[in-house]
């Protein structure tokens, strides 16, 4: 007699449905779904993305199934000239397991970002070497689908599918696509979900017009430089519509960087090149220009801007103390961190008037919505939320929320802090003692963990020759050698004249940044042109007989100004 079953198929589930809804609640609509795919396309090796509105309605007779002719109608389609590795088909068909997280160098790392593509459409897909991919998570368009296997996936260059179903495979042919031979490429197809969808949709109930589409492309080129400004492969951001009758698309925008030859490749290469040796005994920080082209077109007529940036990019020694916290982090809470860092600054002439280009951004290879309230943009292997809207930090967190902001603390204070002193170092020869160069100090009050990165940045440079003096007709020198002069309050410019003639290292600033310098915890004591440190000054000073005696008397008067106000009120003391 058999024994009685005693256990019964119980096992926990996920709703694929409810933990896609999940990702759309986190991941904000607009071009936040752009960027991921950006970010895919770049940790891929692409060089060149190209978005297109693609406003066709395309055929109905020869489709996989019947269902699937509501979405022939407008949709988005972005192109990549990397083509999916087995690798990349099975990181992209799993949510929040992405084959990424180990792979340090690589932007995503938490296998969810695709996803938010769902805020499109219901159905998206994509061609790339010799396979076609749909995704149905809700198992009601494609055929022969089951809750198990959500999708399907089609070699198309050695079976009969691209014959048997033109329909379904035409929209494809874009962008050197044919759908005959393997496609040295990639391209996905979003179609856009309308309103009937919407109602019925257990993904979304937003629907998605041509012209939602068109503004993201508006808000995509905006702040297209900056999108390109820290990633690795990308060298281009195209954008197209492609109009109904037409056919091929028109080009709308395009941003990317000018005259990328193999030194600037090498440049943006460094992080993978480093992160796959395990990062350099001996740290590496390395400084390069990179020079922006924008370009969008009206009718026949094209409009183009460019910047140019200064990049600094650091990688910490493999003995400091944010390493070792690095090899503690991946031993206990199997978080792969790099103490990886860059600092841009654009160096344009007319960039102040771009506010999008010269307000701080806080970076992960891509912008986060995250303003630092410094004028260099600060990009980090910084811990994010898994939705990229900003950084770990505060001191209330226990276990990996704690690692997580230390982490990030560490960052700013041990990799940033000293990168953006090696971008002022850079910026001399390029900018010289002009406002601009002085702009892009940290000055003003700022808040967590931004304020504690300042700091570090005015003790780092303390040392370093940053300021500029007319000293020995002109020289740069450190914080701890000069003498600040305000000219408003320490007398004339003639009398700052007269002391750089006497070998004083004085430095005239604008008043935020003087009064910045005061007011910092830079662990030096400021020195400041005063009477009294005038006086002090000229009892060493060997140079004296160098003036003439006009420019004595006003040492003389100047040196005696605080002592006349002190007899004055000597003067006028009651007599007790």
């Amino acid at each position: 007699m058999e024994p009685p079953v005693l256990l019964e198929d119980f096992g926990q589930k996920v709703d694929l449905t409810r933990r896609i809804r999940e990702v759309l609640l986190n991941y904000p609509e607009g071009t936040t779904v752009l960027k991921e795919l950006i970010q895919n396309a770049d940790d891929a090796g692409a060089t060149r993305v190209c978005l297109c509105l693609d406003r066709r309605t395309h055929g109905t007779q020869s489709l996989l199934s019947d269902k699937l002719a509501q979405w022939q109608g407008p949709a988005l389609l972005a192109y990549n000239d990397a083509v999916f590795t087995e690798e990349d088909f099975a990181s992209i068909s799993r949510i929040g397991g992405s084959v990424k997280h180990a792979q340090t160098w690589k932007t995503g790392r938490f296998g969810v970002g695709f996803n938010s593509v769902y805020h499109l459409t219901d159905l998206p897909s994509f061609v790339s070497g010799k396979h076609v991919v749909l995704f149905d998570p809700q198992g009601v368009y494609l055929p022969n689908i089951s809750a198990a296997n959500p999708g399907k996936r089609i070699e198309y260059v050695s079976s009969s599918a691209a014959s048997l179903y033109k329909d379904q495979f035409f929209p494809y042919c874009a962008f050197g696509c044919d759908m005959k031979s393997p496609f040295a490429g990639t391209l996905f197809r979003f179609p856009l979900r309308n309103a009937d969808q919407a109602a019925n949709s257990k993904l979304s109930k937003q629907a998605y017009l041509e012209d939602d589409v068109s503004s993201m492309f508006v808000q995509l080129y905006e702040e297209g430089v900056l999108s390109l400004l820290f990633l690795k492969s990308l060298l281009s951001i195209e954008m197209y519509i492609w109009d109904t009758g037409m056919p091929e698309p028109r080009k709308m925008y395009r941003c990317s960087i000018d005259s990328a030859n193999d030194d600037v490749v090498w440049h943006r290469q460094a992080l993978p090149r480093l992160s796959k040796s395990a990062y350099s005994c001996n740290g590496e920080m390395d400084a390069f220009s990179l020079d922006f082209l924008s370009e969008s077109v009206t009718g026949n007529v094209s409009h183009t801007k460019t910047h140019k940036f200064y990049i600094v990019q650091t990688m910490a020694l493999a003995s400091s103390r944010i390493s070792t916290f690095a090899e503690t982090a991946a031993k206990d809470y199997d978080m792969h961190l790099l103490p990886w860092a860059s600092v841009a600054a654009c160096i344009s002439d007319d960039s102040h008037n771009d506010d999008v280009i010269k307000l701080g951004r806080a970076f992960c290879f891509l912008p986060l919505p995250v303003k630092t309230g410094l004028h260099v943009h600060i990009n980090g292997y910084f811990e994010v939320s898994s939705n990229r809207r900003g950084i770990w930090y505060g001191d209330d967190m226990d276990r990996s929320g704690r690692i997580r902001s230390v982490w990030n603390k560490l960052l700013l204070e041990d990799v940033v802090a000293p990168s953006f002193v090696k971008l002022l170092l850079g910026m001399q020869s390029l900018l010289g003692p002009t406002k601009h160069y002085y702009s892009l100090w940290p000055v003003g009050s700022f808040e967590d963990p931004w304020n504690s990165l300042v700091e570090h940045i005015y003790r780092s440079i303390s040392g370093s020759p940053v300021l500029y003096s007319d000293v020995e007709d002109g020289k740069w020198i450190s914080p701890e050698e000069a003498f600040l002069h305000n000219m408003d309050i320490s007398g004339s410019k003639e009398l700052g004249d007269i002391l750089a003639q006497l070998g004083m290292p004085i430095v005239h600033l604008p008043n935020n940044l003087f009064n910045m310098l005061l007011n910092c915890k830079s662990g030096i004591h400021q020195k400041v042109v005063t009477p009294d440190s005038v006086r002090h000054y000229l009892r060493r000073c060997k140079f004296t007989n160098a003036i003439d005696r006009f420019s004595k008397l006003m040492l003389l008067e100047y040196c005696l100004e605080d002592l006349m106000i002190i007899m004055w009120v000597l003067m006028h003391l009651t007599c007790l």
